[in-house]
């Protein structure tokens, strides 16, 4: 392959990772930039071919690496630009055929849509893809994230699901009087929420994707109900023809268990569970490493392997700093941390399988516990027995743990 081939391989793949995030194209600018940096010019020199001054070549420059490290997963430089676009290839690779897959559900009328994956194992960048892709079929595609929603949006069904059409309208860009809909409908705040959508939303292919959906799990009466509620309307998308322009796309971690299995959306349409890197992916992200001791350290997970293929320092030595202010791996640590904390029941659980080394029988536990662990990505199950899922978690959790 010429290298101006290569480089126009390597422009296209930088300009879709970023419209993702971005929603816009590269700039002239920006691409005469990159390119300079891909073939390892200076910014001076990239300044006098372009024409502008070093000044502002370096002011692109830098809020391109910016993003580019909220995009690639890892920290961006000038010198390390090549290297992190050749450990995103393998990764895209993956995601590719996952798109794909989910591409083909959504095409289909009153599709249930459920991403299931650990913490940042890359639920959200399926989703921007999969919204772009409903746009270009000529759906309104539209995302909602229940962080966005505070602790007032919780305290009633009621007032959930009046922030919940709010953000709907909004995202959708409708200016609809929503509390002249809420004072003058009868019946309760589902039925309300549902002649909303019916009346207001549904006259066209709608795709809406709920991400952090596990923020619901915390509050228990609201979860039982909004879940039953996208499972009704999931189900009658079957029968009437209205409901049948709803796709829905649900991103989450763990699977709500305090729900009737029949009034649950987690056993109706489809799921898709993303996947590890394979050990040929962690050559390639990684081939300073051995793929073996990077699977015994992090396992495939995407974000973790292309944290550590960044680093030119041992395994040994990450590990060692794990709970340091400092570690590679602080940002990650702490969402599993956080996580745990609203599910006090599972630290006692996790606290008897780090203090070992070895697995431990699966009958000494709770299931129920057991499996959010397992949803959680921070243990793995293997004939009738558990242990901790990779060595960063086992050495990480021991010290914050306080285990000897």
């Amino acid at each position: 392959m010429s290298s101006e081939s290569e480089w126009n391989q390597i422009q296209s793949l930088i300009d879709q990772a970023i419209q993702q995030v971005t929603q816009k194209h590269l700039s002239d600018v920006e691409i005469q930039v990159l390119k300079g940096a891909w073939e390892g010019k200076t910014y001076d020199a990239i300044a006098l071919e372009t024409h502008l001054t070093v000044k502002y070549v370096s002011e692109v420059g830098g809020r391109l690496w910016q993003l580019l490290s909220e995009v690639l997963g890892e920290e961006v430089k000038k010198t390390n630009f090549r290297q992190a676009l050749q450990r995103y290839q393998p990764r895209q690779q993956t995601k590719s055929s996952q798109t794909q897959l989910c591409c083909a559900e959504i095409d289909k009328p009153g599709a249930l849509l459920r991403i299931k994956a650990p913490i940042q194992f890359g639920k959200t960048t399926l989703m921007a893809n999969l919204l772009k892709y409903a746009e270009q079929q000529g759906y309104r595609a539209i995302s909602l994230n229940l962080r966005d929603a505070v602790k007032d949006d919780f305290e009633s069904l009621e007032g959930f699901l009046q922030w919940f059409m709010a953000s709907v309208t909004y995202a959708l860009n409708l200016e609809i009087d929503l509390e002249s809909h809420w004072r003058k409908s009868l019946g309760n705040s589902k039925i309300k929420c549902r002649t909303y959508f019916e009346k207001h939303l549904l006259g066209s292919p709608l795709v809406l994707a709920i991400d952090e959906l596990d923020r619901l799990f915390t509050y228990p009466l609201i979860a039982g109900e909004f879940l039953g509620m996208l499972r009704t309307w999931h189900e009658d998308a079957k029968t009437k023809p209205l409901w049948s322009h709803l796709r829905l796309i649900v991103l989450h971690t763990e699977v709500y268990t305090q729900l009737d299995i029949n009034q649950s959306p987690f056993n109706a349409g489809t799921e898709v569970q993303l996947a590890e890197l394979s050990i040929d992916q962690i050559k390639a992200i990684a081939p300073q490493f051995n793929p073996q001791e990077i699977l015994a350290m992090v396992g495939g997970h995407p974000f973790l392997v292309t944290q550590t293929a960044s680093q030119s320092t041992s395994l040994d030595e990450l590990l060692t700093s794990v709970t340091s202010p400092t570690s590679l791996y602080r940002s990650h640590l702490e969402r599993q941390w956080y996580k745990l904390q609203s599910h006090p029941a599972l630290i006692e659980t996790l606290s008897a399988i780090a203090a070992t080394d070895e697995p431990i029988s699966l009958s000494q536990f709770s299931m129920d516990e057991i499996v959010k662990l397992h949803d959680l990505g921070l243990i793995q199950l293997q004939q009738q027995q558990v242990s901790m899922r990779y060595s960063l978690y086992h050495q990480y959790f021991r010290k914050r743990l306080g285990i000897e």
